[in-house]
């Protein structure tokens, strides 16, 4: 049983119903409330207000959009600049480590160090993001 049907709290309900009893009104209050709305230019200013105010919302949501869609071009471009970068230095690189590291199955190792890379960056992004990092990246 909740505290609002305890037999308490309906015996103060009806009390406090008894001994607060709304005010009457007046004479002709309906005429003269009906009568000021009639007359009230609220209405046109309201319109024109509202209508100021769904213009700049589709103006900022416009800006919003465009800078979205710059920021999502600039991190495009940084992360084929940044693949075109690895592999560069991938290449370079590639003779030396299997001169000094040498094996057939470096090729593989560092292929699988990579993709680890990757997984981990993916993983941190959709953290950081709630989901919401890489599957944006990707659409």
């Amino acid at each position: 049983m909740s505290d609002s049907e305890s037999p308490e709290m309906r015996i103060l309900d009806a009390a406090l119903a008894e001994a607060l009893r709304p005010p009457g009104l007046p004479p002709g209050f309906e005429r003269r409330l009906a009568r000021a709305l009639a007359t009230a230019p609220q209405a046109d200013e309201n319109r024109a207000s509202r209508a100021s105010l769904e213009r700049e919302h589709l103006e900022r949501l416009a800006e919003l959009e465009a800078d979205y869609v710059r920021l999502r071009r600039r991190t495009l471009g940084t992360a084929i600049g940044a693949a075109f970068a690895a592999g560069a230095v991938a290449a370079v690189a590639m003779p030396w480590l299997q001169a000094s590291l040498g094996g057939p199955t470096l090729l593989y190792v560092l292929g699988g160090a990579g993709t680890l890379l990757g997984v981990a960056l993916a993983a941190a992004s959709l953290g950081a993001g709630r989901l919401g990092g890489l599957s944006r990246l990707l659409e």
